[in-house]
């Protein structure tokens, strides 16, 4: 049997604007003079600066390793790696625990400011001058003019550096 024909006219359906600009969490932290955010998705958890044993012949942007209940995690000075300028350890000096894909890494920051939500639309791409050679792992800003904030791809930033080292070194690690 056929069901009764509805008479009434058929709402087209709509995407509500949450699915077609969800908003995503980000991180938020400096390193140096400058603002920088990762997804929260990547960060396991934040600490306070911890005892790093030092690895010799680690690239240079390697401070060393860090013994997290069982676990040795790298760590990966970001002051270093985006080459800003040198300041001693201070009380706001955080380690975000990371994970790229099923690896984990501690990344030194300065401070760790606070988590925010922006929708996905008012994430920018980032200017063509910084993303082909100069600077691949900023892939976008958001923030205001006065407060900008790059957002970092943290596996690019780390294999370019990777790679740039084992050229250097002649592939002995």
């Amino acid at each position: 049997m056929r069901e009764p024909l509805s008479l009434l006219p058929r709402r087209p359906r709509t995407e509500d604007s949450a699915t077609r600009d969800p908003l995503v969490q980000l991180c938020c932290f400096a390193v140096g003079r400058e603002e920088y955010v990762i997804d929260i998705m990547r960060v396991e958890e934040i600490l306070p600066p911890q005892r790093v044993i030092p690895v010799p012949r680690a690239p240079s942007f390697v401070e060393g390793m860090l013994h997290l209940r069982g676990a040795l995690l790298p760590v990966v000075d970001l002051r270093e790696r985006l080459m800003t300028t040198e300041a001693p350890p201070s009380p706001k000096t955080r380690l975000l625990v990371c994970l790229l894909g099923r690896r984990r890494l501690a990344l030194r920051v300065d401070r760790v400011s606070e988590v925010v939500r922006v929708r996905r639309s008012e994430i920018k791409p980032a200017p063509a001058l910084l993303s082909p050679g100069r600077a691949p792992f900023v892939v976008g800003v958001c923030g205001t003019m006065e407060r900008p904030r790059l957002l970092l791809d943290i596996k690019t930033l780390l294999r370019a550096e990777v790679e740039r080292e084992s050229k250097r070194t002649g592939g002995a690690t």
